[in-house]
């Protein structure tokens, strides 16, 4: 859904309007990383990952590029408004989650 560093994201985003989902949930979207910089500056990893879920996601040597913020939000806005027009909806459940675009849900809410 969004743009930027998170093409999985958008994607899967993109598959579950088009199959007509009528509700998405984002799990562990943060949009807030330790390494800062340029957006979209090619950068390699020096040893562990401490933007992703596990240390090696980006294993040491591994060339990516850091994540443009702001583009993704544009992204998401578009998503949300995509949704928001079929009368469907995106939330975000995301535990501690900087991303504001979405109304928020309680993650543990989800597994009652």
């Amino acid at each position: 859904m969004g743009g930027g560093h998170c093409h999985k994201c958008r994607a899967a985003g993109q598959l579950a309007f088009h199959m007509g989902f009528e509700q998405v949930i984002l799990i562990g979207v943060d949009h807030n990383f330790t390494s800062k910089g340029e957006a979209n500056k090619t950068v390699v990893s020096q040893g562990d990952d401490l933007n992703h879920f596990a240390p090696n996601y980006f294993a040491k040597g591994y060339k990516w590029q850091l994540p443009d913020l702001d583009t993704s939000e544009v992204g998401f806005i578009y998503a949300r408004e995509a949704y928001r027009h079929t009368g469907r909806k995106i939330l975000d459940a995301t535990v501690g989650g900087k991303l504001t675009i979405f109304p928020k849900v309680d993650y543990n809410s989800l597994f009652r």
